[in-house]
Formats: structure tokens, sequence, C-alpha cells
């Protein structure tokens, strides 16, 4: 787990002037002129201040403040994006905005066996719609030999954020580091708000495209999954985007599930997955969580025949709490790492199956944007409290690129 911290530089008392004694040779008479002239500018230049206080307003000047030379200067990166808060990272948070890992709620979950399976009905169409590494380079090469997989819950994402230059232009630059990304808590009623943000992070030598799934979930707290992805390295098959049906009600928001396959490759060499984009709600985590098995054997059997099915997203859960759910048999891309703001939690995650993806590379990580962009506590949780989450994988099916 990561703490945050903000070291302050020794602190440094005004030195007072020593007077010299000349010994007779101070004549007062030679400088009475050059002090008269001093007070008579000093004097000016308070006139004129006083009288342009009353009588013009100078934007920003409430923010002015005195710096000692010498000080750190922010980075091009944090002046350029306009951020204005100046809030230092907490030592060591207290307490965090991200949704906390619930307790155990769980309670009169049909077990498989006994009585009509819970999901039957999964897998049917209602929409067709670290840090382990060194933070991934914000470009990629149409060559490389292997894509970058991320999950990123934007923590209600809507119409407030997309008005936020600043907080546009770090979602931006947090998605052209991967290939293909995976979002959650799209939170708007517009339907025009990802192009919105599509249009900022085309701005650049890579193009994205998107998909996204209809509104799920609660009446009071509809949200929207989305896939970004490089259009030069990954290409999808619309048709196959869908929406798990959950009959019974048995997760709050149903996932969304999309095809997808490496580019610039011969198709029989591509590396072909199924990505399933899942949130649980905070308030169920343990019910939803022992259904993850259940689900992964659904979208098995959709009819692709895809054995490459990785579930990411915010699973509200450690990956401890994720080991233990009976038969789900996947690996974690990170173990016990935090992946919010704050440094507290582990809620988001990458699962992918342990014998047929033998395309994962071995890296993976969680991009601490905070500190790679060089921003404040308070600016980073204007974007979202929760971080992104990657995995590496070849780009050719079978894992030959390493």
């Amino acid at each position: 787990m990561r703490v945050g911290s903000q070291v302050e530089g020794p602190r440094r008392s005004v030195g007072s002037r020593h007077s010299t004694d000349l010994k007779g040779s101070f004549q007062p008479q030679r400088i009475m002129f050059p002090i008269r002239k001093r007070t008579f500018a000093i004097t000016a230049l308070v006139g004129a201040l006083v009288y342009g206080s009353q009588h013009y307003t100078l934007t920003g000047w409430q923010h002015l403040r005195v710096k000692k030379v010498g000080d750190e200067k922010p980075t091009p990166e944090a002046v350029e994006i306009g951020w204005r808060s100046s809030n230092p990272v907490p030592l060591a948070p207290n307490t965090s905005t991200a949704d906390p890992v619930p307790q155990k709620l769980a309670n009169g979950l049909e077990k498989e066996g006994q009585g009509s399976s819970p999901w039957s009905g999964w897998g049917t169409l209602i929409s067709r719609t670290s840090t382990t590494e060194r933070p991934v380079s914000a470009t990629s090469s149409n060559n490389d030999p292997r894509i970058r997989i991320a999950t990123f819950n934007l923590h209600s994402f809507g119409e407030s954020k997309l008005q936020k230059l600043p907080v546009v232009e770090t979602l931006a630059r947090i998605v052209r580091q991967f290939d293909v990304i995976a979002l959650q808590h799209i939170h708007s009623r517009q339907t025009d708000i990802l192009p919105m943000l599509l249009d900022r992070i085309n701005m650049s030598d890579r193009r994205y495209d998107y998909c996204i799934g209809p509104r799920v979930g609660p009446e009071n707290a509809k949200q929207q999954f989305a896939f970004l992805f490089d259009t030069a390295r990954i290409e999808t098959d619309r048709d196959q985007l869908y929406t798990v049906e959950d009959p019974q009600n048995l997760m709050d928001y149903e996932p969304l599930v999309g095809w997808f396959r490496t580019k610039r490759l011969r198709a029989e060499e591509a590396f072909t997955f199924s990505l399933v984009n899942v949130r649980i709600d905070p308030a169920s985590t343990d019910r939803e969580r022992a259904l993850l098995s259940a689900l992964v054997r659904s979208v098995r059997q959709d009819g692709r025949a895809e054995d490459d099915v990785i579930l990411l997203g915010d699973f509200s859960s450690s990956s401890t709490q994720i080991q233990a759910v009976p038969g789900l048999g996947l690996h974690m891309a990170i173990d016990e790492i935090a992946t919010t703001v704050s440094g507290e939690w582990m809620l988001d995650n990458i699962l992918f199956p342990t014998r047929s993806t033998d395309e994962f590379t071995g890296r993976a990580g969680v991009i601490d944007f905070l500190r790679q962009l060089n921003l404040s506590y308070d600016q980073a949780m204007q974007v979202s409290s929760h971080l992104p989450v990657w995995a590496e994988f070849s780009a050719v099916e079978g894992g030959v690129a390493r």
C-alpha cells in the first residue's frame, strides 16, 4: 500500500541587517538627496496601489502568493492541463471517499444443484448496443507484439466532470496508455458524453473508438459500462456486444461483454478474447462475488467458444477475497495492491484463466496517476477515487510474443 507524502523544506528565518561602524567616514549629507528621491518613489507607488485597488479589480490577485527563490516548480504536465488547486497529498489518509470493502452481507443465495439454477438466462442478449511495474508508455507502436488491457472505474463520470478541462485531459492521458480499456460508472443522461471524451482522447497520434452498453442498475442509480480501444491495434465485432441477462436480479449491475481481436496479424494468429466488464455493488459484495464462477461459465457458453474470457472491473474486493470464491480458477493481474487514490483499498482487478490464457506476459500493475501527472490529492479525486489497473498480453494467439 502506498502512502503519499509531501516533505516540506527547512524553514529559514529572514536574516537581519548588521550595521557597519565606519569610524568617522559616515557622511550623511552626501546621501540625503538619494534618500529623498527613494522616499518619493515609494510614496508614489503606495499611492498608485491604493488608487488602483479602489478603481480596478485585478483578476487572480487573491491567489497571489510569495514563493522563495529555488522552491520546486510545477512540472510542465501539471501546468499544461490547467489545474488550480494546490492541496497537498495527505501523509496518511484516514478516510476514503472510494467505496469501502463492505462487510459480509450474503444470505439466502441459492446454491448450485438445489432447485432451479439462479443463472438460467445468463448469457441471453438483452442489448446489442504495481504499482508492480513502471507506468506504461503513453505511446504504442502498431507493430508492438504486445497489447495492454486496462480497467478504470470513473467514479460517476457525467456532465460535471466533462465540463472540467483538466479532468478530461487527465482522463485522455490515462486512456492513451492502453490498447483497450474497460470503463465503469458512467453516470449521465446524455447520449454523447463518451464521444465528447473521445474527441479529447483522439487529439493525439492514436485513434480510439468505443462500445457502450445500456443503462443498468437500480432506478435511482443507473450507470453504463463501456470499452475504449485503439483502432489501429484492436478490432471488435459489435454484433457480439451484449449485456448479460439477469432475470432474478442477482447482481445490481449486469456485466457488459465484448469480443475483441488484435490487428495487423493473420486471423489465425491474432489473439482473440472476451472482456467481461464488471462492477460489484459495494452493498452486496459477498453475495455478488460468489456469482463470478457462474458468470464466467455463462460467457464461455455464449456461442463464440472463446476460451480467453477476461473479467475486469471494480470487484469491491481484495485479491484474498477473490481467491476464496469457489470454482473460480482465475489468475489475478495484481495481488494485494491498493487501487484507490487514498491508498487504502484494493477494489479493482483483472482476472483471466490460468490454463487457457497463455498470452499473459507477466507484466501488470496499477497506474498511480496522482504521481505520474504530479497532481494533488484533491485534483486526483476530481478525476476518480479509483486508480486504473492494467495487464499486458501477447498480441499473438498462444503467447508467442513476450
